[in-house]
This record gives structure tokens, sequence and C-alpha cells, in this order.
């Protein structure tokens, strides 16, 4: 690549939070990560997709006007980032233990507990704006899972991939839950810098459009037992 191609590069992310990103040695990629992949290409880049912390991605975002990522847009974003194009919607609900008896059938019976989210994600902002009353924001969803696992943590308020995934404990060991209620339902974006450039917006709308004529954006989401976004 020439210094010239290298400036033009747009710096593309995604948060590591599984299902939806995994590193290289995992072998699956995830369904954000490969969407993204897919994306970048076809607007002219190399395809490489940065996996970082959420926290990282938002600052990238925030601070680079020539960089993009995929975020769920919320209320408390939305002025933030320039929102290129729906992905998926997701839920974000509540999880527990299997064996637990907390009730987490609706948000009234829940909102007492003791709740774990993932820090700076649309969880925490839901679970802010829906009142609950004992937010523990954490900086990874395996962090949350072990305060659960060790009695901590009462539920968790996690998106839908999480919820299904049923994320992995150490040593091998691993812990079922349950599910509750839905709390929201939120829409994942292609989203940047609100000084990303038009143009730019527009080849990314024009890219996730032709994958969805040819089918590879929703090969790419059966593959991860996603439904296209509405």
């Amino acid at each position: 690549m020439t210094p010239a191609a290298a400036l033009a590069e747009t710096d593309v992310f995604v948060g590591n939070i599984a299902p939806y990103s995994y590193p290289p040695e995992h072998g699956e990629r995830g369904v954000l990560f490969e969407l993204m992949h897919e994306l970048a290409l076809r607007t002219g880049l190399s395809g490489e997709v940065q996996i970082v912390p959420l926290g990282r991605e938002l600052e990238f975002l925030r601070n680079n006007p020539d960089a993009l990522g995929v975020l769920a847009r919320v209320p408390d974003r939305e002025v933030h980032y320039r929102w290129v194009a729906p992905l998926l919607r997701e839920r974000v609900l509540l999880v527990t233990r299997a064996d637990s008896p907390v009730d987490i059938s609706t948000l009234r019976a829940a909102r007492g507990l003791r709740l774990g989210v993932l820090l700076g994600g649309p969880a925490e902002s839901v679970a802010r704006r829906s009142g609950f009353e004992h937010v523990e924001a954490t900086t990874s969803v395996g962090n949350n899972v072990r305060k659960l696992a060790a009695g901590r943590l009462d539920a968790l308020l996690v998106m839908g991939g999480v919820a299904a995934a049923e994320e992995a404990l150490p040593a091998g060991q691993s812990l079922s839950w349950r599910e509750g209620a839905v709390i929201e339902y939120t829409d994942i974006y292609v989203a940047g810098n609100p000084g990303f450039a038009p143009a730019s917006v527009r080849k990314w709308q024009a890219a996730l459009k032709a994958m969805q004529r040819d089918g590879s954006y929703q090969r790419i989401l059966g593959r991860y037992h996603f439904a296209p976004a509405k």
C-alpha cells in the first residue's frame, strides 16, 4: 500500500463482545466482524477490522472523523455519532442463573435487584433510563457473569446475542441461565464520527444494499442465527 493509500484507509472497529466478534484464534470471527469486513472490502478498503474494548471503540469514533465502528443506537449516543446504516435489531433482556429464585419476569419485579451491565454499553443506557435501583457496570461481560455465578449480582441486563451464547467461565465451567423480560429493543448500526464524510456514508450504504441484494448479508446473519434488520 502506498503512503497516500495508507492515509486514506478508514479505520474500522468492532467491540470485543462475543458473539458479535471473536479473536482470530477462535475460528469464527463473529457476525458483526464479518459484516464489517465484507462492507469494508466492498467500499474499496483492505477489509481490516480491529477488535477493541467497547470504551476504546467509543473513544476512537468520537475523536477520529475517518473511523467507523458498530454501535447500538440509544438516546444518549444519538447526537454524538453519525448513524450510517442499520445491521441488526437486538433484544435487551434480563437473565439470571437457572437455579436462582429471583423474579425477572417483568421490569417492575426486577427494578430492585442487583443488576450487572457492560460499562458504556446499550444495556447500561437502558438500565439507567428504566429506573433500575442497583446498577453495577463493569468492563466485560465475563466479569459480570462471574459475579452472577458467585451470587454478587442477582441478574444481568444483556443483548440477545450474549444471552444466547451463555458466556464461558474460567476453568472450563459454564453458567446456565434463564431469560426474563425483554426491557427494550435496540438497533445496531454502522456508526462514525459526526464529521464522517457524506460521500463515504453513501458508499457504505450502497455496499450494504448490494450485500442485501446478492444475499451475502443474509448468509452471514444466518450463519450466526441472527435475523436481518427491519
